[in-house]
């Protein structure tokens, strides 16, 4: 895992410098005489003028469009309340005030759209609706309506949704648009990074995204226009930025947001108080921030997903002597690493329509007597429940204390206004194996909630109260079976949850001593699940997050032979050569006397 406090070891330094500056009251805000060019219009910006109204043609077509695909989330009136609302977190946009978050336009402004230029990069509305919001339920429409249905439903949208403002009203309406395509970046360099730096301490960005950026600064306090409970982003997953475009990395995106701001959202502008150079460090070192390889390099996202492209293998390298605790020794940095994404569980009651943490971080290693996994994923919050748990660790029926994430017929409660309202139970993580996977005739596997009766999993789970137990699941339905016996096996090397992220590193035998414990063989591939708990989602049982199905391997160790022989050869190539060399220059010498 890149070390980001090695990377930015000055940041640390200026967090708690600015954390004495907000205590004393004594924040600094700049206002530049740069930043106010033209009669108020901010640096980077130019005033435009407002688009032609859209047809009626268009509008009625956009009316079927719209109570065909979109009623459903956004509501027969376009106030955020269809059917599937109070389900989904963050909830679907309420139209009617006209605050849209994704924009080129300065903070208060509505968004561009004109229905005659369908134009990326020029048209707000339209980019969304293409390529949706990442890290919301908004799917890209691109492929399932056309460019002109597209232009069509934002018509009617617009105009009959849109209820307390005109997008085509002179009188009460500007528009501002940052100039994107012509201001000039600046460069990333370490001299901009640092910049960067010093600039989100001291416009206090760090006091809801966290001191490293995850997000965990002010976890809970927010809210957005509507009331309801929202988070700040995590700049180390910047494929969850709202406006990423299927472009993630683009530094330009970043750039935007912090010169427009987000509207509805405690997320204000800074064209105001920073000039355009200052909002390109801050856009540069957010940007550094998010998760590369090895090589530094971008993830590779996939498109349809929005999410970084993973591989199901997970392959456990071999390891002289003891394995260290350390996640920074050099054994554990030069192990590759691998992403397992999540997803929330809604198979069964309780279900997890909305799950907190969406994917994890994943190493192993292993010697002749144990295999160790580090695991490392993003929770805004450490949760350790501060009452005794009124279930057993092997329960897992717990409809009554844990409550499903979705409102019953009748309630005016939804998952959205629910969010911080939960009993706060322990983080947990667990991952399993099929007991006897030698026996599985491919392409059968357990099935991947806790397995069943004819082909049970062996389950290792980790709480934030520092317990780690091994069970046996023989269904989703089915208490775990208790393992003592190989639960003392067991090992927690390191537990650890810092500025908005969990470090576990478990350790477990390779082969147990009795049928339930799974054995693990050189080059054979695990079928592998991986589940989580948010304590203060009120997870519990099987209210969780849950993986699809991965591969552990153990990796063959590299005979050392493979290190001799090249070697052995490259001498006496070297050797060789040196002696033809040597023989050409005796013969021209001799011939020359």
């Amino acid at each position: 895992m890149r070390d980001l406090r090695s990377k930015s070891k000055w940041f640390l330094v200026l967090v708690a410098l600015g954390a004495i500056v907000m205590v004393s009251g004594s924040a600094i805000v700049w206002t530049s005489a740069e930043a106010q060019e033209g009669g108020g219009v901010p640096e980077g910006f130019k005033k435009e003028e407002l688009p032609v109204a859209p047809s009626a043609e268009m509008i009625e077509a956009g009316k079927r469009v719209y109570f065909t695909k979109c009623v459903w989330c956004h509501g027969v009136d376009g106030a955020g309340d269809g059917p599937a609302a109070d389900r989904l977190w963050p909830r679907p946009r309420n139209f009617n005030q006209g605050t849209f978050k994704i924009r080129r336009t300065a903070s208060g402004e509505l968004p561009l759209f004109d229905a005659k230029k369908p134009i990326p990069g020029q048209n707000d509305l339209f980019d969304t609706v293409t390529h949706g919001l990442p890290g919301s339920a908004m799917p890209s429409w691109e492929g399932i309506l056309t460019e002109e249905q597209r232009l069509q439903v934002l018509s009617f949208v617009t105009t009959q949704l849109v209820k307390d403002r005109k997008f085509d009203d002179k009188s009460s309406e500007t528009l501002t648009v940052i100039q994107l395509d012509s201001i000039k970046p600046i460069p990333s360099s370490e001299e901009s990074l640092k910049k960067g730096a010093e600039l989100i301490v001291d416009k206090k960005c760090v006091e809801c995204h966290g001191a490293e950026g995850r997000g965990d600064g002010n976890a809970f306090n927010l809210k957005d226009d509507w009331g309801f409970p929202i988070q700040p982003a995590n700049w180390h997953k910047c494929w969850n930025f709202r406006g990423s475009r299927q472009d993630p990395y683009n530094v330009k995106n970043i750039f935007r947001t912090f010169s427009t701001g987000v509207s509805g959202t405690p997320m204000p502008s800074f064209a105001d108080n920073t000039t355009v150079e200052e909002r390109w460090h801050i856009a540069n070192f957010v940007n550094s921030l998010c998760e590369r390889d090895s090589k530094g390099e971008p993830l590779g996202i996939d498109p349809l997903t929005d999410k970084p492209k993973i591989n199901f293998v997970m392959r456990s390298g071999p390891a002289e002597g003891e394995i260290s605790d350390d996640p920074n020794n050099e054994m554990w940095q030069k192990r590759e690493r691998r992403i397992v994404l999540f997803g929330g569980q809604i198979t069964h009651k309780p279900r997890n329509f909305v799950n907190r943490i969406d994917d994890v971080w994943v190493k192993s290693l292993y010697n002749d007597k144990e295999i160790v996994f580090l695991f490392q994923w993003d929770d805004r919050s450490k949760s350790v429940a501060t009452e005794k748990l009124p279930f057993g660790p092997t329960e897992v029926n717990l409809d009554q204390y844990v409550k499903e994430q979705a409102p019953k017929t009748g309630e005016p409660d939804s998952i959205a206004s629910q969010q911080s309202k939960y009993t706060v139970y322990n983080d947990a993580f667990a991952f399993q194996f099929p007991v006897k996977w030698q026996e599985l005739p491919a392409p059968i596997k357990p099935r991947y909630l806790w397995g069943d009766q004819k082909y049970p999993v062996d389950i290792v789970k980790w709480e934030a109260n520092g317990t780690v137990k091994a069970f046996t699941g023989t269904g989703w339905d089915q208490d775990f079976q208790d393992r003592d016996d190989f639960t003392e096996k067991l090992k927690v090397l390191k537990q650890e949850w810092k500025d908005g992220r969990w470090t576990l590193m478990v350790s477990r035998p390779l082969k147990g001593d009795y049928d339930e414990d799974t054995k693990f063989e050189m080059g054979k591939y695990i079928p592998t699940v991986f589940f989580a708990w948010d304590g203060h989602n009120g997870d519990a049982g099987r209210k969780m997050a849950v993986s699809a199905f991965y591969y552990t391997v153990l990796e063959p160790p590299i005979p050392k032979e493979t290190y001799i022989y090249p070697t052995l050869i490259a001498v006496g190539v070297v050797i060789l050569e040196g002696w033809v060399l040597t023989r050409r220059a005796n013969k021209k010498k001799g011939k020359k006397l």
